[in-house]
């Protein structure tokens, strides 16, 4: 067992790749840190391994990604651990903090080895799982089993057998094919320090039917609480690009609310000795890019997708507001598909929407609240939600 900095590998990279266009302003040259780009985990996951074997010169069996929130959930288990060398003893609700902290100011940052302190602890908490007891281990099970129903954990096996198990149990983190409507809001961080875990998000999707074509009007809205913090890394502005995924040929009405910028790349790709990877250049040469409105319009993995910047300083809350519509359903059967952020928790979603004139809901799912003349689904998103409902007039 071993544990390295992601960095050290990406030292041995000599091939120059052109990293994506959202990246370009902060990274001259594209490596394992940055190519789990692709909102399908399989597709990352798969770019993953390829430049892991570029820079290692070996491959990998399969890749598994663990959200660090669950490392928090196990030091509830076995207790505090110290790291004497550090100072410091980390435990459930430091943890985070603390070690984020020893890699961006620690002693060893000087000496090239930053997350010398992730190596340190890892041993020692494996330790403390070896020697604990079956209540103990009962509880570490509980944290995995709960981990994996949140998409906090996902899995890609070479091994085509092992991926299609892990697949048909929901633990490969495939963005999913539902016959109906589709909803998945993905939020990635660039140069934005480590300022998500300080920035709530909130979700909010308001359906309208009529004979042609079903509206939907997105509210996505982040309040970056950062600002006050004594870890520097939570006082910066979070910097997030925005993906939204929705069923293939949706069309994109109006949006707004979200920060229109002119970054630059570092680089005059045109000119200089670069490669240009395959799987990135076919998702970028779908790139439909509106600069008045600030967003680019695209496909991605059998959807339409729509991509655009949020930039958030500390103590400042963000709306942007997006309408997109879709065919109406063809059949008195309405059912939507919201697909959660992997290592995401949105801690206020709400869907809310109103059957077709001269409707009413025959049948629906238990979530589904009937208020008035609407149906709204609402509270915190910590995994896909399902749901069908069927009309009748």
């Amino acid at each position: 067992f071993s544990v390295d900095d992601i960095y050290n590998l990406d030292g041995q990279l000599r091939e120059l790749i052109v990293p994506p266009r959202e990246l370009q302003h902060i990274t001259p040259n594209w490596a394992m840190r940055d190519v789990s780009w692709f909102i399908d985990f399989p597709t990352s996951a798969k770019k993953v391994s390829a430049f892991f074997r570029k820079e290692a010169g070996y491959d990998v069996d399969g890749v598994i990604t663990v959200n660090p929130k669950l490392v928090g959930e196990l030091l509830k288990v076995t207790g505090p651990i110290a790291l004497p060398d550090y100072g410091m003893t980390v435990d459930a609700e430091n943890f985070l903090a603390e070690i984020q902290a020893e890699v961006e100011y620690g002693k060893n940052k000087d000496q090239n080895k930053p997350k010398q302190v992730v190596t340190d602890l890892a041993p020692r908490l494996l330790m403390k799982l070896y020697s604990a007891d079956r209540d103990a281990w009962l509880k570490v099970v509980n944290v995995f089993v709960l981990g994996l129903e949140r998409n906090d954990i996902l899995m890609y096996f070479k091994d085509q057998a092992v991926e299609r198990f892990v697949d048909e149990k929901g633990f490969a983190g495939r963005v999913a094919q539902p016959e109906g409507d589709y909803l998945a809001v993905t939020f990635s961080n660039i140069k934005g320090s480590k300022t998500d875990a300080v920035t709530d998000s909130s979700v909010s999707q308001k359906i309208g039917f009529d004979d042609k074509v079903t509206t939907h009007t997105l509210t996505i809205t982040r309040r970056h609480n950062g600002g006050g913090s004594r870890y520097r890394f939570y006082n910066r502005q979070n910097s997030s690009y925005v993906r939204v995924l929705v069923p293939d040929g949706a069309q994109l009405v109006s949006i707004s609310g979200n920060s229109k910028v002119s970054f630059s790349p570092l680089m005059n790709y045109a000119k200089m000795d670069f490669a240009r990877d395959a799987d990135l250049s076919a998702l970028e040469a779908t790139y439909s890019t509106d600069a008045s409105k600030g967003v680019t319009v695209f496909r991605e993995s059998g959807k339409t997708g729509f991509g655009f910047w949020m930039l958030t300083d500390p103590g400042e809350i963000k709306t942007v507001e997006l309408t997109y519509t879709t065919p109406a359903p063809q059949i008195p059967e309405y059912s939507l598909y919201v697909q959660k952020q992997p290592g995401l928790e949105l801690r206020n979603f709400e869907l809310a929407f109103r059957p077709p004139a001269g409707a009413r809901v025959e049948r629906s799912v238990p979530e589904l609240q009937n208020i008035g003349d609407q149906y709204i689904v609402n509270g915190k998103l910590d995994r896909d939600i399902a749901l069908t409902v069927r009309w009748v007039r």
